[in-house]
């Protein structure tokens, strides 16, 4: 009992500076945060502590907010897709890679996370601008008359938010698949099952942990980009990232500002806890599908 008593508060104390970092670093700004989002601004005197919900009540009746936040929830789901789409195939070529090759992946993943996310962009704007890259080598061939506009919309915020994100797909799912048995699969395969079934039955359900960790991380990111949709968006696609950008900085009102900040937090928030109510019935019901098939494979053995 003594010796219970000791591991229980042994661990108790190691939480202690975890849940102290938290509240410093987590809790307490984002409790600031919608602090200051129930503030009033006067151009003359600033913040005001009168608080009310004044703040909300502007971006609720401004159709262009509701526009920017729309364009922004969508352009996210386009990049979770495309992130998916292309970093499942990569994560499955990465995990039966070794040596030189799967080394050079690696480095080529990790580019973007040790490159500033300005300077990326800026790479793209000399590939896709009207004198750029792809325009110069599209007229060259005959393919076009006249440069095309490929930058300031959203394909061009997808293709940059892509090349940004695809590596925390590609990583999850990785890691996802490095822990699938693979002697399920040559089992199923010694069994007569094609690669294509065999995948479809053995590999993909079993790897869908990690795809929906790559998708919650790749949209929670794409929500809160800034330098990325700012550059390659311009002024006519805007994120709501640059709208809280500009209240805060440009426009120095910080508590309509927060106010869309906590909306976009609480926008973000509630995406990912429908994603978690759905995943948590879908493990539910396989579970009871599960225990159902257990439960009738015994009383078929006995009837016969």
């Amino acid at each position: 009992m003594h010796k219970n008593a000791l591991t229980t508060r042994g661990w108790l104390l190691l939480l202690v500076l975890p849940v102290i970092a938290l509240g410093l670093l987590y809790v307490l700004p984002v409790f600031n945060l919608v602090r200051i989002s129930f503030a009033q601004y006067d151009p003359k005197l600033g913040v005001i502590p009168d608080y009310q919900i004044s703040n909300y009540v502007a971006l609720f009746v401004d159709v262009f907010y509701f526009e920017v936040l729309w364009r922004t929830i969508r352009v996210s789901l386009l990049v979770t897709l495309f992130c998916a789409v292309l970093g499942y195939p990569i994560a499955v070529y990465l995990i039966r890679s070794s040596g030189w090759r799967q080394t050079g992946i690696f480095i080529v993943l990790l580019m973007p996370l040790v490159t500033s996310v300005t300077v990326m962009s800026y790479g793209w704007l000399i590939l896709l601008g009207r004198n750029g890259v792809i325009n110069t080598i599209a007229s060259g061939l005959g393919l076009i008359d006249v440069p095309r506009q490929f930058m300031y919309n959203e394909t061009a915020i997808v293709v940059g938010l892509v090349h940004v994100l695809v590596v925390f797909m590609v990583i999850s799912i990785a890691a996802s698949l490095q822990s699938v048995d693979q002697t399920w699969v040559r089992a199923a395969r010694s069994l007569g099952a094609t690669p294509g079934v065999a995948f479809r039955a053995i590999t993909l359900p079993l790897s869908l942990p990690g795809l929906r960790t790559g998708a919650l991380l790749v949209f929670v990111l794409s929500m809160s980009a800034y330098a990325t949709p700012t550059l390659l968006g311009g002024t006519r696609f805007k994120f709501l990232s640059y709208l809280v950008y500009q209240q805060a900085i440009s426009l120095y009102n910080w508590p309509r500002g927060a106010a869309m900040a906590v909306m976009l937090l609480i926008a973000t928030t509630a995406l990912l806890a429908l994603v978690s109510i759905y995943s948590q019935i879908r493990t539910i019901r396989a579970n009871r599908r599960l225990r159902e098939a257990q439960a009738d494979g015994p009383a078929q053995v006995g009837a016969v």
